[in-house]
Parts: C-alpha cells; sequence; structure tokens
C-alpha cells in the first residue's frame, strides 16, 4: 500500500510539473512578443486604399486582397517595426523598399515595379483578315481572272457589310445574310465560297475560338445551258461575216473551238501550215499581255479543218498576232453581230459548242474530242502529246473527207 500511494503521489507531481512549464512557455511567449513588437499594428488590415488601387490600375498590376502579382511583401514586420516589399525590374534584380505599414511598403514597390507587359492577341477586322488571306492562301495558286473576281466580290458584296468587324463578331446569321441579299446568282455564289473559306481558315489557324461557318448554307449557281448552232444559224452566220474584218476569227471559233481569250492570243508562229496544225499555247487578258491558259490541258495541238484553212491562207499577215483585239471588244462586237442576225440567245462560247458538236455528229472519239477542247476529262500523260500521233493523224483525215472542199469561203 505504501508503494502504490508513493508512485500516485509521484505521478502527480509530474502533472503539475507539465502544467507549470506549459504555463511558464506561455508566459515566457507572452513577454517576448510584447518586448520585441510593441509597434506591431493588430493582425486585422485595412482593405487597400483607393489610392493604391489606383496605383495598381496603372501599373496593370492584379491585386487581390493585399496580394499584389509581381510583388511580395511581409505580412509581420521587422525588429524595427518596419514592413519589406520587394519587387523585380526586368533586368532581373531585386529591390526591396520598408514601410511603416505595409500599404506603405506596397506603394513604394509600386512605384519601382514597371509590371509584366501583357502582350494582348489583337483580332482583326475582317477586312483585315480577308488581305492576308488571299495573299497568303490564294494569290499563289489562283488565276488571275478568278484572283479579280474574288476581289470584286469581297469589294462590293461582303467588305461594305463586315470589313470593319472584329472576326470574334461576327456569327452565323450575320455572314448568312451577307449571303442572301446579293441578288446575281454568280455573285452570291462565290462570295459565299469567300466567307466560308476565309472564316475557316481564321478558326484553323487560331484566330477565332468557334467557326461560324459550320451553320452557313451556301447556294449554287445554276449555269444557264449554252446551245450549238444550228447548220441553217451556222450558215447565215457565215453569209453575214463575209468579208468582215472578224470573219477568219469567226472560223477560228467555228471550226477549231478555242476559247474567246485562246483565239486571240494566237502567233503565227502558231499555226503550222505544214502539218495542218494550230497549236494553242495562251491566252490574253485585257491589257493583251499573254498570260498562263485556263488548266494545263488547255495546251494542245489540233488539226486546222479545210474551212479554217481557206480562212488563214486568205488571211493577210500584219504581225506576230493574227488579231489584235481586246477579249471585251469581242464580246460587245459579237453580241452585236448575234442580235442583227436575231440569235440573242448566242455568245462567243457557243461557236465552241458548235464545234464541239460538229465532232461528235463526226463520230469524233471522246479521247480526241477531249483533247482538241482543252478539256480534263481525260489524263493525256504523254510528254509530247502535243505532236500528232498515227492514230489522230487517221481520224483527222477521215474527218476531213467529210468536208466539201469545194465549200465557199
Amino acid at each position: 500500500m505504501e508503494t502504490k500511494f508513493i508512485l500516485q503521489e509521484l505521478i502527480n507531481y509530474a502533472d503539475a510539473l507539465t502544467t507549470n512549464i506549459k504555463a511558464l512557455w506561455q508566459t515566457i511567449g507572452a513577454l517576448r512578443k510584447n518586448l520585441m513588437f510593441d509597434n506591431a499594428p493588430p493582425k486585422t488590415q485595412q482593405p487597400p486604399s483607393t489610392e493604391l488601387r489606383e496605383l495598381c490600375k496603372s501599373k496593370e498590376v492584379n491585386l487581390t486582397k493585399l496580394n499584389i502579382k509581381g510583388i511580395s511583401v511581409d505580412h509581420k514586420p521587422r525588429k524595427d517595426g518596419r514592413f519589406q516589399a520587394r519587387y523585380t525590374t526586368e533586368d532581373g534584380k531585386q529591390h526591396s523598399v520598408y514601410g511603416r505599414s505595409r500599404e506603405e511598403a506596397q506603394r513604394k514597390a509600386l512605384a519601382g515595379y514597371k509590371g509584366k507587359k501583357k502582350e494582348k492577341r489583337q483580332i482583326p477586322t475582317y477586312s483585315e483578315w480577308y488581305s492576308k488571306w488571299i495573299d497568303l492562301y490564294k494569290r499563289p495558286k489562283l488565276r488571275p481572272n478568278t484572283l479579280k473576281n474574288y476581289n470584286y466580290t469581297a469589294g462590293k458584296h461582303i467588305l461594305p457589310r463586315i470589313g470593319k468587324m472584329r472576326l470574334d463578331l461576327i456569327d452565323t446569321i450575320t455572314l448568312q445574310e451577307t449571303i442572301n441579299r446579293i441578288t446575281l446568282p454568280r455573285q452570291r455564289e462565290i462570295a459565299g465560297n469567300i466567307l466560308v473559306a476565309s472564316i475557316s481558315k481564321a478558326y484553323a489557324v487560331g484566330l477565332i475560338k468557334r467557326d461560324p461557318t459550320l451553320g452557313v448554307e451556301k447556294t449554287k449557281h445554276d449555269y444557264t445551258e449554252r446551245r450549238a448552232l444550228t447548220s441553217e444559224e451556222r450558215e447565215r452566220l457565215l453569209a453575214a461575216i463575209k468579208g468582215n474584218r472578224f470573219e477568219t476569227l469567226v472560223y477560228v471559233y467555228l471550226y477549231a473551238g478555242l476559247r474567246r481569250s485562246e483565239a486571240l492570243a494566237l502567233r503565227w508562229s502558231d499555226i503550222d501550215t505544214k502539218n495542218g496544225t494550230i497549236t494553242v499555247r495562251y491566252q490574253v487578258n485585257e491589257k493583251r499581255q499573254l498570260v498562263d491558259l485556263k488548266t494545263k490541258k488547255a495546251f494542245r495541238t489540233l488539226p486546222i479543218l479545210p474551212p479554217l484553212r481557206h480562212a488563214l491562207e486568205a488571211m493577210r499577215r500584219t504581225g506576230d498576232f493574227l488579231f489584235e483585239w481586246k477579249p471585251s471588244r469581242i464580246t460587245q462586237e459579237f453580241r452585236t453581230l448575234f442580235d442583227n442576225l436575231g440569235l440573242h440567245d448566242i455568245d462567243v462560247h457557243c461557236l465552241r459548242h458548235t464545234y464541239a458538236t460538229m465532232l461528235k455528229d463526226m463520230d469524233v472519239p471522246d479521247d480526241l474530242r477531249t483533247k482538241w477542247l482543252g478539256h480534263s476529262k481525260l489524263d493525256h500523260k504523254d510528254r509530247y502529246e502535243h505532236i500528232l500521233s498515227e492514230y489522230e493523224t487517221r481520224q483527222i483525215d477521215r474527218i476531213i473527207g467529210k468536208f466539201d472542199t469545194n465549200l465557199d469561203t
């Protein structure tokens, strides 16, 4: 019993000693705090002043409660009672400033801190993006005439309506309204293609976060089918241009099937009277400059049929080119010519259709018709395809035999 009593007394003594030591440490801590931080402000800080907020705004610095991004401020004062703030300048050096309050230290740090330059992504207007889109993605591969049509359509129907709008502000409804308000079917089709291609590319390269073209409904122009001249109409046309300055040109269109600008680009060096062929190498623009053909297959060699041969033999040479007119001049002159003959639904291109129909009526094989017309349905991969093959020669002899060589031209 005595031993048990002594053990209990020791336990009680130890507990009391532990409690006294804990109280002692609390007393020492309070004394240290009172001695070292007499000037410390209360823990509850006042919210940033208007002056500090305006300063942060001018420096483009984020201020959240008392934390300023780019600047660090001690939460507790130094031994001398001042607060320390640190900031880093653009040269990478860190600087320290001091203040009697935390906000004063912040203001001093802000005075020396210029802040990080925030790069704002500039979203271009549609007009700005259209110019860049054309130069980067379309000019390198579009033919001059196609590029001209693009710029005309954009300048007339698109840019006046949405040119000043930022790309991210253009929505699907705006695009659809822009397309629908165009009355000319062909212009409406081109405008739809331009808008969908350009804005979807802006989305693909990350200029906008969504693609408003996904809901756009484009329209396709229903092309008016051109017709060929009947035999009676062809004879009336040939009689009307007898002795006319356009006589030989009409024969080129009717019996060689060249496109309007291809015929106007013909030079005497393209006419091989020995082998009886014409080689189409170029077309001309409105400045009478030689430019590339519409397609690669448009470069071709075709036979000179008897009616055209007679017209060429009767033509007097006055220069390198057979004809010196601009394409627009021919369109106007032939429009007048056809109207005078009562052929109001006929244009220059219809003469090419007449040539194609004539070849078909003569049972010319499809591959030769395709080649002579400069189409690309059949793939002629022979690098020397401009030289007439034996197969072509036999067909040409057969075709020429069907012509009345006594035809009065």
